[in-house]
């Protein structure tokens, strides 16, 4: 396919700025999902695109401001995971109260959780390179401080997310809250990074009852 980048820029005209900056970021993760982080290049997301090389950098100055833009759009999706419309029904549902209630609210959540890692495996293989590349990124870089600014998102809507449910079973925490999602999150990604490399399902459900059983040790009726 040959692109003429002087001819075809007025085609921004066609859509707004943003609308191109989000057709650009898809095809960038179309080629992350087949092949990888490393497989998006410039040229390869203006093919998968279908517009000119000369697009491409108009809508972002660099390949590591396009890179950082796919994995922004990564970082949403898979927090969508844990803030989607499954994981609010499994809270509003009723559960009683008491340690029972909140380990049926935190099981539920896990399963639902469970079930999007499960249906799409390659998207949180990109997830990992994301947080691997973000480390790696010098500082100036778009890509510097991805990785951590991910952490930190992930930290907040956990310890909301471990309150409400608290407060929903009529129970309280023991420990602040600071003190145990960060382990949480980390027993998370030791899950998945287990279940990525043997596909054991069983293994993965049953690491999550424990990480459950965990969490629930630290809480006691109000």
């Amino acid at each position: 396919m040959q692109h003429s980048d002087a001819s075809t820029v007025p085609m921004l005209t066609r859509l707004s700025a943003e609308q191109r900056r989000e057709q650009l970021v898809s095809a960038a993760l179309s080629l992350a999902l087949r092949q990888g982080l490393d497989a998006v290049t410039v040229r390869a997301v203006a093919d998968q695109a279908d517009v000119s090389f000369g697009i491409v950098h108009y809508c972002f100055d660099s390949k590591d401001a396009l890179v950082a833009a796919l994995i922004e759009r990564i970082i949403t999706e898979q927090l969508e995971a844990f803030t989607g419309d499954d994981v609010l029904r499994s809270m509003a549902e009723p559960a009683g109260i008491g340690a029972q209630a909140l380990a049926d609210r935190l099981d539920a959540t896990m399963l639902s959780v469970w079930r999007k890692i499960a249906e799409f495996p390659d998207r949180w293989i990109l997830h990992s390179e994301s947080m691997v590349m973000s480390f790696r990124a010098e500082p100036g870089s778009p890509l510097h401080g991805i990785g951590e600014r991910q952490n930190r998102i992930a930290e907040h809507f956990v310890a909301q997310f471990l309150q409400a449910a608290a407060e929903a079973s009529a129970m309280t925490w023991t420990v602040p809250l600071t003190t145990v999602v960060g382990a949480a999150l980390q027993w998370v990604d030791g899950i998945l990074y287990g279940w990525l490399s043997d596909r054991d399902d069983d293994a993965a459900r049953s690491a999550f009852e424990l990480l459950t059983g965990w969490l629930c040790g630290f809480a006691r009726p109000v």
